[in-house]
């Protein structure tokens, strides 16, 4: 089977969200608000990650330094490396984090060959400036769901796995899909009746998959 698996960072590959530690600590103390309006419809992904992420006017480095005690990877993400590795699945960290973030995590533990798709960051005076690749299905919601389509149109089963308001729409086009426990991605899917399996580390997403897959191949 084509299988290739996206993953979600913030709050999914690692334990906490690098964006929202760093708008606490850096950021207007009404960023809220923006993630509110993205909750209500009433502004899209993209545009709430361009106003809030506006906020920040601190170097990289200072927030860099500020993340690296707080950051860590939720356990077993490395057994979810080496499986898709063994299996020649693409890997793919989809975000809408900051960019100079996700690789500097991903490089102290040795996973600098993983893609990374996500907005580009640029420093400025007047706060940091995002730019996104620009859509290919005219169908999608966001970023996220548009690569998610456009490996299904390229004939591959799409795993999703993720936590957040900006996943859903991903997650309801994926072929599987993972939330993490608890999280706002679960909340939806049940309320919405997408499935949507909850899990707390990566062996679940691994055992899960090879299950999957199994199944799939019995049937054909």
């Amino acid at each position: 089977m084509k299988c290739v698996v996206l993953t979600d960072f913030d709050g999914t590959a690692i334990t906490i969200d690098t964006a929202e530690f760093a708008l606490d600590k850096f950021g207007d103390r009404n960023w809220r608000t923006i993630d509110e309006q993205l909750e209500r419809g009433e502004i899209t992904f993209e545009v709430s990650l361009e106003r809030e992420f506006a906020m920040l006017k601190v170097s990289k480095k200072e927030i860099l330094e500020a993340l690296e005690p707080s950051t860590s990877f939720r356990p077993n993400f490395g057994k979810l490396v080496d499986y898709c590795n063994k299996q020649r699945f693409p890997l793919i960290v989809v975000s809408g984090g900051l960019d100079f973030c996700i690789r500097h995590f991903l490089n102290l533990r040795g996973w600098s060959n993983l893609k990374v798709f996500a907005p580009k960051s640029k420093w400025t005076r007047n706060g940091i400036l995002l730019s996104f690749s620009k859509r290919i299905d005219r169908a999608s919601t966001n970023f996220k769901d548009d690569l998610v389509m456009v490996y299904k149109k390229r004939g591959k089963k799409v795993v999703y796995i993720g936590n957040g308001v900006g996943d859903f729409p991903a997650a309801k086009v994926a072929d599987l899909a993972f939330a993490i426990k608890g999280s706002r991605l679960a909340e939806l899917c049940m309320t919405s009746g997408v499935p949507c399996r909850e899990i707390t580390d990566f062996q679940q997403v691994v055992d899960s998959i090879g299950s999957w897959i199994s199944m799939r191949e019995k049937s054909a």
